[in-house]
């Protein structure tokens, strides 16, 4: 083995040194780059930045007209006709399966409501996929929730803004009251109105916008229904149009036909102006502040 004079040995331990100080520097640069690429980041990367207070813009949402001669027609119950200002759609969840909306578009439709959640700690498996496809095909989305009374509103809200944060484009939130659900709670009326106030005001300051209620016939029995109370009303209605005249959405049947679905699915009338005339919430007219609990 050979032997290296002391200066040798204190040249080598110098340029062992450097060699470890470069390499160490070009692990970090790397690792650097690596991670903002992973966070879609980089050296040419946009700063992120946090968005503002979200506003409502009405005028952001705009829905096509349904055509004259559009197959969904054929889904209106025997001599009603569409009248003018109103446009045909469908409401959804995971339960159509995978659905095909080009098909969808195709057969006229102009919106579609599509399930989010349920209750809390639920987010509807094909919500995400629906929502997209609806969009890229022209079909203006709306998100619902269906409420249970097995989980506190406010958790409830929170995944549900979770899911479908506030977009000016799409059609106001819904929520949806019925007893069909996992939950078999039937607690008192202020206790649920207290969870339905404690829900609807968090989503609405987050939207901007009024929730649109649908409630079944067995939760209007047990409970009445104060939540609809100045919101916009979905209506369901088999043979006829709804009875009142200030319904903003009217759910007709649960078992229609529309190209891209299997099955039956929901079919629904929406009034555009009617919608965007009960869901607006002026500045200051006190519509966030949660709505006194009844008995």
């Amino acid at each position: 083995m050979p032997r290296f004079t002391p200066e040798q040995v204190r040249r080598r331990q110098i340029v062992a040194g450097v060699l470890a100080l470069l390499l160490v520097l070009a692990i970090g640069g790397c690792t650097a780059g690596l991670i903002g690429a992973l966070r879609g980041g980089g050296a040419d990367a946009e700063p992120r930045t946090q968005r503002g207070d979200f506003r409502a813009d009405d005028a952001a949402m705009q829905l096509p007209e349904t055509a004259a001669d559009a197959a969904v027609l054929a889904n209106l119950p025997e001599r009603v006709e569409l009248k003018p200002g109103e446009v045909m759609g469908i409401d959804v969840s995971a339960h159509q399966k995978d659905i095909d909306w080009q098909q969808v578009a195709a057969d006229g439709v102009s919106f579609a409501y599509i399930k989010a959640t349920e209750g809390s700690g639920f987010t509807d498996s094909h919500f995400a996929q629906n929502w997209a496809g609806a969009r890229e095909h022209g079909i203006t989305p709306g998100a619902y929730h269906y409420f249970t009374l097995c989980s506190p509103g406010a958790e409830q809200a929170a995944d549900f803004l979770a899911a479908a944060p506030p977009d000016d484009a799409a059609l106001p939130p819904a929520l949806d009251l019925e007893f069909d659900g996992a939950c078999d709670e039937r607690p008192e009326a202020q206790h649920a109105q207290a969870e339905i106030n404690a829900f609807t005001t968090a989503v609405e300051k987050a939207w901007g916008r009024r929730m649109v209620i649908y409630s079944s016939s067995q939760w209007r029995d047990h409970y009445g229904l104060p939540a609809a109370d100045g919101r916009p009303a979905w209506l369901f209605s088999e043979t006829t149009r709804p009875a009142t005249s200030d319904w903003a959405v009217w759910q007709l049947r649960f078992d229609g036909t529309v190209a891209g679905i299997e099955g039956g699915v929901d079919i629904d009338v929406l009034r555009p102006e009617v919608l965007r005339e009960t869901a607006a919430i002026a500045p200051g007219d006190g519509a966030l502040e949660p709505d006194a609990a009844t008995d």
